[in-house]
């Protein structure tokens, strides 16, 4: 079992988010192991740089991910060191969304979050710089190539206030038109309040509460006219039974009359 690891190869995936950079390294899993800083620590800790290679002694680093060496992904949560087999919703994990109905769910097989010898990469984070650079990570700054098109996140950026127009905030990046000019281009602000807007809302309430009005009219007016048409009806019934109960009478007095003649 230990001639299985010798010269085995660990991809570490380093992800840098305040310069914007990635950059992948091979570690030797022999000094891994030896070290023993990584083994036993699960997703979501924070380790040494120096359990995965002398170079990058200094750094902090946050487990994000990883896979073993068959490909199956790490999952948070799971408090295992070994391959388990879970009941996945769609969307998580190992089951993408695209491949099934809403609310359906598959049983498929999944790596714990705990680190053990057979994982083949690890992804991480930078949460604290040594004092070595390295190359192509920490020496390099990526800016982000577009800002931030919401309202709200806009003024979380530039700490603006509600007052603050948050259009002459928006970033805009450069752009070349196929004549050798340039042009600014800028996202239009999603999620903005504006005074249109505000406007469309007290109109929507005032329809909805003409609308209500109008129907309580409606109302008013559909249950009087029932209730006039019951009594109306109820005055004829009582005029036929009476009619008929008078008819009764004079019938039964004229058999009567026969009868006493008899």
């Amino acid at each position: 079992q230990f001639l299985y690891f010798i010269g085995f190869i660990m991809k570490l995936n380093i992800a840098h988010p305040i310069n914007g950079t990635v950059k992948s390294i091979d570690c030797n899993d022999d000094f891994i192991r030896k070290a023993g800083i990584v083994m036993g620590l699960r997703l979501g800790q924070t380790v040494d740089g120096k359990g995965f290679a002398p170079e990058l002694a200094g750094y902090t680093f946050k487990l994000r991910g990883g896979s073993d060496k068959q490909g199956f992904p790490m999952v948070p949560g799971v408090l295992a060191n070994a391959r388990v087999s879970l009941l996945v919703a769609r969307g998580r994990i190992g089951f993408q969304a695209w491949r099934a109905r809403k609310g359906e769910r598959t049983r498929t097989s999944l790596r714990g979050a705990i680190i053990a010898q057979d994982i083949s990469q690890l992804n991480v984070t930078v949460v604290r710089e040594g004092e070595n650079p390295i190359e192509g990570l920490t020496d390099v700054s990526n800016p982000r190539r577009l800002g931030p098109k919401r309202a709200s996140k806009i003024r979380k950026l530039f700490n603006l206030s509600r007052e603050d127009d948050v259009k002459q905030y928006v970033v805009k990046r450069k752009v070349e038109t196929k004549k050798g000019g340039t042009r600014y281009k800028a996202p239009k602000v999603q999620r903005l309040i504006t005074n249109s807007i505000r406007a469309r809302r007290v109109k929507k309430v005032k329809v909805a509460k003409e609308a209500l009005k109008k129907n309580v009219e409606a109302r008013r007016q559909f249950l009087s006219l029932v209730t006039k048409q019951r009594l109306v009806n109820r005055q004829r019934r009582t005029a036929r039974n009476l009619r008929i109960a008078k008819g009764q009478a004079v019938i039964a007095g004229k058999a009567g009359k026969k009868t006493a003649k008899k």
